[in-house]
């Protein structure tokens, strides 16, 4: 039943694997990976948490006998179904890096050791983009959409950026058609939350 149930249930996983992992998305990767992992109880394959059993069973004794262990078999093959997830959610530059790689835990780590410090230079990179985009042209809303891509890269990347902080980059990004609408903001007893600023542009874009 179970070598059944794995068969069927490797092909449909792909479907939640839409992400292939290059050089600068590991955070999304990895944020999409996570959960499928989660639900079916098998992270503990990749943190190496679920070690590999022995092949052979043991006597009362503790010593190896010739009689094979079925719990390897089974560990075998999830682990495998693992590794196979991991290489079908890859792009071939990533793929070439891991070839090497027997088991889902050492695949697993292999990415995690060579991608993750290049996200953290992809998370200084889209803070600074988040600092520098201005309006410029844009309609209120089509601005918004493009600080809201950013944050929310962001925050699937682990660097979540805080509402007050959002609120702040907007104001003083919108341009100066906007600065009574920006002073009255800034002039309420209590800090503005991003959907009342959003609805304030947006109302005052249309008087314009």
């Amino acid at each position: 039943m179970a070598s059944s149930s794995s068969a069927t249930a490797a092909p449909s996983v792909m479907n939640f694997l839409t992400i292939k992992l290059d050089r600068n998305n590991y955070p999304l990767w990895r944020a999409q990976f996570l959960p499928l992992l989660r639900s079916r109880n098998l992270l503990s394959y990749v943190t190496g948490e679920n070690h590999c059993p022995s092949a052979f069973l043991l006597d009362d004794h503790g010593k190896l006998t010739d009689k094979v262990n079925p719990l390897y078999a089974e560990w075998i093959q999830t682990d495998q179904m693992i590794l196979s997830w991991i290489t079908s959610s890859l792009t071939p530059k990533v793929l070439a890096t891991i070839v090497n790689k027997i088991d889902s835990a050492s695949a697993w780590s292999s990415l995690q050791e060579r991608y993750a410090s290049t996200s953290q230079n992809r998370i200084i990179q889209m803070r600074t983009e988040l600092m520098n985009t201005a309006r410029g042209n844009l309609s209120i809303a089509d601005y918004l959409d493009n600080v809201n891509a950013i944050a929310d890269n962001l925050a699937l990347s682990g660097a979540p950026v805080s509402e007050s902080d959002l609120v702040a980059i907007i104001m003083s990004k919108v341009g100066p058609q906007y600065e009574t609408t920006v002073a009255s903001a800034q002039a309420r007893d209590t800090p503005i939350t991003y959907n009342s600023l959003e609805a304030l542009l947006l109302s005052a874009e249309q008087r314009y």
